[in-house]
């Protein structure tokens, strides 16, 4: 269905009234005549994951200098020979990481993607088929969290299909991607959830060219915790007002609902959409019982709080690398990056008050100790208190699944893949004539050296 926007033209920019004779088209994406094809692509890509516990990427149609990244493990890798793209990889991981670890609401982060020749939405290498398919593998253990990582894996085919029309350049895809609301508080804790926001993610990805990006709002779903929470009703007047009709569907329904906004309706992206969110929750900000600020002034505040995190960001990248040999596979590669971001962002709030400790569960009450301790000069007691804290925090970024898997279920059961380095061509890791490191698609040969482009053919 394609909407007129003149009540939210009216609303909120009346100037475009007088701009724009003919006013732009809101999208409810699923109903739309094209997306029956993209769920069926999606479709035969969930069922090719879940059926073989692998994807092959080569398959996918890349432009030939591009050899894709399929996992934080194999950048990790690549990283600790010197590739720089790679490091860059990590880094983002890390800088999300970071900030949903320990931002539940009241936040806006950007992160860039790029598009391949063949059209092939990458961020720093690794495809966002790959992104999916990991976690088809290890993030959706439960129904619940099943159905929530199909719809996310629908959506990005859905990006994908409105990067290649053109329509990214002139409309933003929205997705609002709420808590959980078919489980249980403690089952929500579990797999990742906060319960005293029931945060909100309002994501806006947008083209220019061949660059992308997703901007990611944290909204909370409760105005204080431990009250009834206000999202849905929140989504569904929003929506309303945006000429779309969320009304009685689930949060899964809703993260599966995309909407496709022209940008001079959010001429300031994923702000203005946090503004229409606080009006229809009865005025609040950012979801939460708290004084208004300027929306503007307050995004660059966010990016002030990124950049004092950078150096924090920056070590753990650079101990996740220097672990390279122990890190035994893909799960445990994340493991490994949540742990050291665990123990970073306790030490970080203990002298960040903005953080709020109750993100790290049980560790919580050492945190306000030491940050006592802190105010008082009684450094030992300090030492003590984070030490103790970073045994026993219990925290969480992007929520997921917990399931744990073996190498062999990592590499998938297919016989054709029980061997997680070689294939038929010999190994995937090899190194041109003047030294430098190459990792080529699983299946496929490449031409030249990545690095110095000589050629590595045999």
């Amino acid at each position: 269905m394609a909407v007129a926007a003149e009540a939210l033209t009216e609303t909120y920019y009346p100037q475009y009234l007088e701009a724009v004779p003919d006013l732009p088209l809101i999208e409810v994406v699923p109903e739309t005549p094209r997306d029956e094809l993209v769920r069926r692509r999606a479709a035969k890509f969930i069922g090719a994951v879940l059926t073989d516990h692998q994807v092959d990427f080569a398959s996918i149609e890349t432009a030939e200098d591009i050899q894709p990244i399929e996992s934080l493990f194999d950048a990790i890798k690549l990283a600790a020979e010197g590739d720089a793209t790679a490091r860059k990889m990590i880094e983002t991981n890390v800088r999300t990481d970071v900030i949903e670890r320990t931002i539940k609401a009241g936040h806006i982060m950007k992160v860039d993607l790029m598009a391949d020749e063949a059209g092939n939405i990458q961020q720093y290498g690794q495809t966002m088929e790959s992104v999916q398919a990991n976690s088809l593998l290890f993030a959706a253990d439960s129904w619940q969290m099943r159905q929530r990582t199909e719809a996310e894996v629908i959506n990005a085919f859905r990006i994908k299909d409105y990067y290649h029309s053109g329509q990214l350049e002139d409309y933003s895809f929205v997705v609002f991607s709420q808590a959980a609301d078919n489980m249980s508080e403690t089952e929500m804790t579990e797999a990742g959830f906060f319960i005293d926001t029931m945060s909100c993610a309002i994501q806006v990805t947008t083209a220019e060219g061949s660059k992308l990006s997703t901007e990611s709002a944290f909204v909370a779903g409760t105005k204080k915790p431990g009250e009834i929470r206000h999202d849905t009703d929140t989504l569904v007047a929003l929506a309303k007002r945006l000429g779309a009709d969320f009304e009685g569907k689930s949060a899964a329904e809703i993260l599966n609902t995309p909407l496709l906004i022209p940008n001079n309706l959010i001429p300031n992206g994923a702000v203005d959409l946090v503004k229409i969110y606080d009006e229809c929750a009865g005025g609040t900000f950012f979801g939460e019982d708290k004084p208004q600020e300027d929306y503007l002034d307050y995004r660059e505040k966010c990016k002030e709080r990124e950049l004092m995190l950078l150096p924090t960001v920056e070590d753990i990248v650079d101990e996740l690398i220097a672990e390279v040999q122990d890190i035994k596979g893909r799960v445990h590669a994340a493991e490994r990056l949540h742990k050291l971001s665990e123990k970073h962002m306790v030490q970080q709030a203990v002298g960040d008050p903005s953080i709020n400790p109750k993100v790290f569960g049980p560790a919580a009450p050492n945190i306000i100790q030491a940050r006592l301790a802190l105010a008082l000069g009684n450094y030992e007691e300090v030492a003590e208190q984070t030490n103790v804290a970073i045994k026993v925090a219990k925290s969480s970024s992007c929520p997921s699944g917990k399931t744990q898997l073996n190498d062999m279920n990592e590499l998938g059961s297919n016989k054709k893949s029980s061997e997680a380095g070689k294939d038929k061509y010999g190994s995937l890791t090899f190194k041109c004539q003047k030294g430098h490191s190459n990792t080529r698609p699983r299946d496929r040969l490449i031409g030249n050296c990545k690095t110095c482009g000589i050629s590595v053919k045999c």
